[in-house]
């Protein structure tokens, strides 16, 4: 072999070696993150979709989120302790559960679950038929009522209802059907989350039925019984037709869990990325803008008990200068 040519497959190899190391290198900085989501069916994964978006947009080449479809809220806090996902939104009052292991995941905890910020409340509506002849929940008790497994109102309602004593005659059936029994008169109460529910507007237009209040007493047994699994959210007059006054309604708020293993500098720049394109992602849903998703440091300290991922304390603290509260200091950081 001549001396050019072996130095020029000495260039081009050197050159392929460059190149493929490049690559690889490219590759292993880019960190890739599964985020849960709910149904496509569902709005709400819609809202998934657009802060993966946001993040995607702001780090190309650093971070690539990927959407996951999943089950719902309960199922993300599952595959979070799986690490099936890295990111998930679940209901606030359960990932606190999840998280001490107590209620309905005694023996679950998962001590690795952080949060990324407070997200939004969104109330739950306790309807009724006119003709039920009931005026208030604990009314409900005996009466036939729809029950929507596997939900995340679903499991608020029944421990409210078991920390008041009270019995409703469980249907079991999915919310489409639940619409479907209300009118025909198969059960006579249902519930339904949501600011102004699309299920419950349809049921206004085909039949009378009426919207039970709870009240703060009600809510404080919840909690002594459930701790830290009983919000509530004030109403306004006219939300729907039979809500003649302001009146208080069973909420939750619905926040974004994540690992705590994944890196602080990925979390840093989702927080970033997120907050800086709030207003966009709220759009024009009014459960995210009426339960107030863009007051995010605000709605983590008022509602959320699952401490900060600490990337997400990097950012409310030294971009925002934020004061942390004792709650939301994890665990990791406490130490150093």
């Amino acid at each position: 072999m001549s001396r050019k040519i072996f130095l020029l497959l000495s260039f081009i190899l050197c050159f392929i070696f460059i190149l493929v190391f490049t690559e690889s290198s490219d590759a292993q900085k880019k960190f890739y993150i599964k985020w849960g989501a709910t149904s496509v069916r569902s709005g709400l994964y819609a809202n998934t979709v657009a802060m993966a978006k946001a993040v995607n947009k702001a780090y190309p080449g650093e971070i690539e989120v990927t959407v996951v479809e999943t089950g719902g809220f309960l199922e993300n806090l599952s595959r979070l302790q799986r690490k099936a996902i890295h990111i998930g939104p679940a209901d606030a009052a359960a990932g606190y559960a999840n998280y001490l292991g107590i209620i309905d995941y005694q023996g679950k905890t998962n001590p690795n679950l952080r949060t990324l910020w407070g997200g939004y409340i969104t109330p739950i509506h306790i309807v009724v038929s006119e003709k039920s002849g009931v005026r208030d929940v604990k009314g409900l008790s005996g009466i036939d009522f729809a029950m929507n497994p596997g939900t995340t109102s679903g499991r608020v309602i029944e421990l409210f209802f078991k920390a008041l004593n009270i019995t409703p005659n469980y249907k079991m059936m999915g919310i489409g059907a639940s619409v479907d029994a209300m009118k025909s008169g198969v059960v006579k109460g249902w519930y339904k989350a949501g600011y102004k529910d699309s299920a419950i507007l349809d049921l206004e237009a085909n039949m009378d039925i009426r919207i039970l209040p709870v009240t703060k007493e009600m809510v404080d047994q919840f909690n002594k019984i459930y701790p830290g699994q009983g919000l509530m959210m004030e109403i306004p007059a006219g939300l729907f037709k039979s809500v003649k006054n302001p009146q208080l309604s069973l909420a939750y708020v619905v926040t974004d869990f994540v690992d705590k293993d994944v890196p602080e500098d990925v979390v840093f720049k989702i927080v970033k990325a997120v907050w800086e394109n709030r207003k966009e992602i709220v759009g024009s849903l009014a459960t995210l803008k009426e339960g107030n998703f863009e007051d995010m440091f605000g709605m983590a300290v008022k509602y959320v008990n699952v401490p900060l991922h600490p990337g997400a304390v990097k950012f409310y603290r030294d971009v925002l200068k934020m004061k942390i509260p004792d709650k939301l200091i994890p665990p990791e950081m406490k130490k150093k």
